[in-house]
């Protein structure tokens, strides 16, 4: 699986986005996530690495109120 730079990532459940990629293929992602106390950075092998399934996974979150009024 590869990344983009903005993407946003899961690493043990922490929100990051992907700020620069080193190598070729891909050996390690440079992370940002924004943090109570400041930034945090670090880097990650693609295999740490999770795509957030909330952007990627359809669902249907329609109010059905909404759809029944007509």
């Amino acid at each position: 699986m590869t990344f983009t730079v903005g993407e946003e990532v899961l690493v043990e459940d922490v929100r990051y986005v992907v700020s620069s990629i080193e190598g070729d293929p891909p050996t390690r992602y440079r992370l940002l996530a924004t943090t109570p106390a400041g930034a945090r950075v670090r880097w990650a092998a693609p295999s740490q690495l999770h795509k957030l399934t909330v952007y990627v996974r359809p669902r249907d979150d329609t109010d059905t109120s909404v759809r029944n009024r007509r």
